[in-house]
């Protein structure tokens, strides 16, 4: 009997061990916290850092885990989602893309994905992050938060 409860009890400390490894591999930022709250209860991290998604894929992932007993509330989940595009995104190449694809990649509206294929059209090329902040009528916010996700 103390030969099993040792092996439960290395196990048990070796799985906390790992998970608190796993948690020091991810990114810092903004929604950190709140994905190890949320999604660690029922998965390892490796789920998650092992995948690249757009942000409504996220979005679409995050909430059917909401349906399965994740908890958190609305601006959790919108954390959850901001982080997991920003950190594990798929990265799209903005500059031979359509603004469907830039819509559906990178999540900004369909107006908005039109302005950056228009300007793109009319100007040429971007080639740096700071051409995209140049296109008036973008959400800087978004911009910012999916900057990894953008090739050029």
């Amino acid at each position: 009997m103390r030969w099993l409860l040792f092996v439960v009890s290395t196990f048990s400390f070796a799985a906390v061990i790992l998970s608190a490894a796993d948690s020091d591999d991810l990114p810092a930022g903004e929604g950190k916290d709140v994905l190890l709250t949320m999604c660690t209860n029922c998965h390892g991290l490796a789920q998650v850092t092992s995948v690249k998604y757009s942000k409504k894929f996220w979005a679409a992932v995050v909430d059917d885990m909401v349906t399965r007993g994740a908890e958190g509330s609305d601006d959790d989940v919108n954390s959850v989602v901001s982080y997991l595009s920003r950190n594990f995104g798929k990265p799209l190449n903005i500059n031979t893309s359509t603004a469907k694809e830039i819509a559906d990649g990178l999540s900004f509206t369909a107006a908005e994905s039109e302005l950056l294929v228009r300007y793109r059209t009319e100007k040429g090329a971007f080639k740096t992050y700071e051409d995209l902040l140049k296109v008036q009528g973008l959400d800087v916010k978004l911009l910012e938060e999916q900057k990894k996700n953008i090739l050029f």
